[in-house]
């Protein structure tokens, strides 16, 4: 049978070529360095974006390793060895997920050509957004990070907006579940798990209230360790979470709870994951009047349990 007519829709293209690439990396558990750049060159990538591409992945998993080793020792350790660990997993999530002080996202180091709007605009205080993307949708629930701090909406068209978590008690001072809002952002790439929106402003649109993004004035504080505690849940998957390149990085469950997880365990769930899967989570994470979170430790799937380690890179 001839398929060089089909055609594939250009929305699901994208997935198209992620879980192929998926099955095809199942199927070949390893590489060789040349066979890598063999790769690249077919494509007309420099060796040495390669090389540079395999350090940082490198970089990325030691630093996975030692979340993994923070969040063991939070969950087995008492008082003074549980804070140390603590405060090293609140390091952790400072660096890798909020604004520096001058308000930049730490991505917008990182070259995205395949998304034009990845970088965070750097916008003086006392200036509004002036370039970005206007959402419309009602407020479904809050998101939260790991210390609980809300820090984003999660809306009834599925868009998860993303707003600095020290603005929190200003968010939720206008903005309640149930709630037509406006967003202005810059929205990330959209996949069939959903579409991350990082928030300029914030409107309601029922009252006229505006909350503009603001860089922080002070510098974070240690989470209080009294605020953490063993959780577990279990229920069906209703919403997959996503990064800003639509990679799966958290799950919320049929009882509200939001379940966290790095982005590679997110690359094992690509092909499985679905809205209706039953989930089963353990962790370490905040339960407050916002809802609940947890930093999965363990995680399953319909039964299936997955590894929550990141994938070792062998040298050439």
């Amino acid at each position: 049978m001839n398929n060089s007519k089909v055609r594939i829709p250009k929305e699901i293209a994208p997935d198209v070529f992620a879980l192929a690439a998926q099955l095809y990396a199942q199927e070949n558990q390893d590489y060789s360095l040349e066979e890598i750049m063999q790769a690249g060159a077919e494509v007309q990538i420099p060796p040495e974006m390669i090389q540079q591409a395999i350090q940082q992945i490198q970089a990325k998993q030691i630093r996975e390793r030692d979340r993994q080793r923070r969040l063991k020792l939070i969950l087995t350790s008492g008082g003074i060895g549980a804070a140390i660990a603590l405060f090293g997993f609140w390091t952790y999530n400072t660096v890798a997920s909020n604004a520096t002080p001058k308000g930049r996202s730490l991505e917008a180091n990182l070259p995205s050509p395949n998304l034009p709007n990845a970088n965070r605009l750097e916008i003086p205080p006392e200036l509004p957004p002036t370039t970005g993307t206007t959402f419309t949708g009602e407020v479904k629930q809050y998101l939260l990070n790991p210390e609980g701090k809300v820090d984003g909406l999660l809306l009834n068209n599925g868009l998860q907006v993303k707003f600095p978590p020290q603005m929190a008690d200003s968010l939720v001072g206008i903005i309640t579940p149930n709630t037509k809002v406006s967003i202005f952002g810059n929205s990330g790439f959209s996949t069939r798990f959903g579409q991350e929106v990082r928030a300029k402003s914030i409107t309601n649109s029922q009252t006229g209230q505006t909350l503009v993004e603001q860089p922080p004035t002070t510098a974070p504080q240690p989470p209080n360790l009294n605020n953490y505690s063993t959780l577990s849940a279990e229920g069906t998957a209703q919403n997959w979470l996503v990064g800003h390149r639509g990679e799966i990085n958290g799950v919320i469950i049929s009882n509200g709870t939001i379940v966290k997880f790095p982005p590679h365990v997110g690359e094992q769930l690509a092909s499985m994951a679905n809205i209706g899967n039953t989930i089963q989570a353990k962790g370490f994470g905040t339960r407050n009047r916002y809802g609940q979170i947890l930093e999965a430790t363990a995680l399953s799937v319909n039964g299936q349990s997955v590894s929550l380690q990141p994938k070792a890179i062998t040298n050439p």
